[in-house]
């Protein structure tokens, strides 16, 4: 997203804010102030990459309205839900955090990708 709205950048917060206080995870890079910017995992950046205690890499995606169900929203759910650390082959867990509101779209869309399986073992799904 280029410009992002201050809707999505309080979800990016408020999920950093959690992966920190909450989950105990070392932010490597977050499309928020403070942060160095992700690069590309498969064919997009996420909005905040992060580290578990175990060394695991952990990828989060915010997503606000309309926004879940564009093409771009649907390759990276696609492709940040599949991936494996390298070394070990553990999967990488991915978060997508979204407004209450929201929260039924998503859903949909995750099941309508036939991504359903993966949610609350894979997909981690966080509303605010």
């Amino acid at each position: 997203m280029q410009n992002p709205s201050p809707e999505h950048q309080e979800l990016i917060a408020a999920l950093v804010n959690h992966f920190t206080a909450k989950l105990n995870l070392e932010i490597l890079s977050a499309d928020y102030t403070g942060y160095p910017k992700p690069t590309e995992h498969g064919r997009h950046s996420p909005d905040i990459v992060a580290r578990d205690g175990r060394g695991v890499i952990h990828i989060a995606e915010a997503k606000v309205g309309n926004d879940i169900f564009s093409q771009s929203t649907k390759e990276q759910f696609l492709d940040f839900s599949n991936r494996i650390m390298v070394d070990t082959k553990v999967p990488v867990p991915f978060h997508i955090v979204v407004y209450k509101q929201d929260e039924q779209s998503l859903m949909r869309q995750l099941n309508d990708l036939g991504l359903g399986s993966f949610i609350g073992n894979r997909i981690q799904i966080w509303t605010l």
